[in-house]
């Protein structure tokens, strides 16, 4: 135990000395504060407030990723070039230890200027509009996965006479996996003069909520629409022409789960259930949100320095730098790439090839690709707990520890 904190205290102390961190600390806050001063809102000062955070707070956190990859991906491979690296492991100190206090260490020095980049934001940019409205908890119908909704109309889907007889060979996953697809984007229609409904899981007496619906209908999004939303005794009018996204907040006790849309317009709506209609319950400060936001990219940068520092184990430092960025790539891409392909049903091999690859890209980088707290922030979510746990558990803790084992067990064999 004691030669882990000393390799931990001694990694830290030649990060603090190091012109890495001076930079990295300068840069970092200097971007925070230009950052707002380069952003042109949208006319409104919450949008412009929006803008800035997203900016101003992504910005950071890209900075400190992409240096953090470079950094790690070359602590040990330099060290093990210059045969500093053997000096260490004969001490004794175990392989493991070493590897451990470097990742440690890392995390603890970034998460720390991500910290400072937090603080100088808050105290430092105007953010008076997010700041007093708070965060919301999101709430979206209760209803099936789309993975139970996919199986259970797979039978039905596959015994339509309208079914083209090339989706009926193609195999049952890649036709699971498109009905999965197609339930998560799937519009419900509401007819003019119809109402429909959606349950929801509420909180035990929620203050007070508001309703955020992203509209579209079956002509263009500008005509108008007309309708009213009721949750309980709480109601709200509907009235919008321009917007694509709109809240309205509901007046009154809401005492119910079932929200109710009734069109009166002249025109039919289109509401994805999964996408489009979500319930928002007032929750804590921006200032705990922030926190939650903070915890939950310092466990990302953990799990970056546990990845980068496991490829300098056993690969030179330009092979790692590389491999480590274009991990970093493939992640950003990957989603786009299947998302937005076109043919559905893979039929070029070199095409299935593509995206087999890049669904694995995409499974393999989720830990790191699914955190987007600065979203949220800008979007006045509340970033929950129970999300920042799950990902200190799997990002900070688990994922690390297996790559350190991995690092550990590769690295004597370098030597």
């Amino acid at each position: 135990m004691s030669s882990g904190w000393r390799i931990f205290s001694l990694e830290v102390l030649g990060l603090l000395r190091g012109k890495t961190f001076a930079l990295l600390m300068l840069a970092v806050n200097a971007w925070v504060l230009l950052a707002p001063q380069l952003v042109r809102g949208d006319g409104t000062t919450e949008g412009a407030e929006a803008l800035m955070l997203k900016y101003a707070l992504g910005g950071a956190a890209a900075i400190l990723s992409l240096t953090m990859l470079i950094t790690g991906a070359g602590s040990l491979a330099r060290e093990r070039e210059t045969h500093r690296l053997q000096l260490t492991l004969v001490r004794p100190v175990g392989s493991f230890t070493v590897v451990a206090g470097r990742i440690l260490a890392l995390g603890a020095v970034f998460s720390f200027v991500l910290a400072v980049a937090f603080l100088v934001y808050l105290v430092a940019v105007p953010h008076a509009t997010l700041a007093a409205g708070g965060c919301s908890h999101v709430l979206r119908p209760a209803m099936p996965s789309p993975r139970e909704e996919a199986a259970a109309v797979y039978d039905a889907f596959i015994n339509e006479p309208e079914t083209p007889p090339e989706i009926r060979r193609a195999p049952k996953a890649v036709i699971l996996r498109l009905l999965a697809q197609r339930a998560i984007d799937r519009y419900q229609v509401v007819a003019a003069g119809e109402t429909e409904s959606w349950r929801f899981k509420l909180p035990a007496d929620p203050e007070s909520v508001a309703v955020r619906l992203r509209f579209a209908n079956l002509y263009d999004q500008r005509r108008r629409i007309a309708g009213r939303l009721t949750l309980g005794q709480a109601a709200a009018p509907v009235d919008n022409i321009t917007q694509a996204v709109c809240v309205f907040d509901l007046a009154g006790n809401p005492g119910g789960d079932t929200l109710a849309f009734a069109n009166t317009g002249k025109e039919s709506v289109l509401l994805r259930p999964r996408k489009d209609i979500e319930l928002l319950v007032p929750a804590g400060g921006f200032g705990a949100n922030l926190l939650r936001a903070w915890v939950e990219l310092a466990a990302l940068l953990m799990l970056l320095a546990a990845f980068s520092v496991t490829l300098s184990a056993f690969l030179g430092r330009p092979v790692a730098v590389f491999v480590a960025v274009v991990a970093l790539v493939l992640a950003e891409m990957s989603p786009s790439v299947i998302e937005q392909y076109p043919d559905e049903l893979e039929r070029d091999r070199i095409d299935a090839v593509g995206l087999f690859l890049s669904r694995l890209a995409m499974e393999a980088t989720h830990p790191a690709s699914a955190v987007n707290p600065v979203e949220k922030l800008a979007e006045k979510e509340c970033v929950e707990w129970r999300e920042a746990i799950k990902f200190v558990a799997l990002d900070a803790m688990l994922l690390p520890l297996l790559l350190t084992l991995f690092a550990a067990y590769s690295l004597p064999r370098k030597q």
